[in-house]
């Protein structure tokens, strides 16, 4: 089943940024109302933006709840 990706949230992190070896991450909010966390490169590679769409399958893989 494929789900529509309705917002995405970068963390803000202010002026500290990320800890060393802290992988970067967003928030992908999906039309079902879940929140995944997503690895802010998967994303990135994936094409994962506000109105596209995202397998179950790739959530299984790539993700975890937020």
């Amino acid at each position: 089943m494929k789900h529509k990706i309705i917002d995405l949230t970068e963390p803000d992190n202010g002026c500290e940024g990320y800890q060393e070896g802290e992988e970067p991450t967003v928030t992908l909010t999906l039309d079902d109302g879940r929140r995944i966390l997503v690895p802010d490169m998967t994303a990135y590679k994936m094409g994962w933006d506000t109105g596209a769409e995202i397998s179950d399958e790739d959530i299984e893989k790539y993700t975890r709840e937020a």
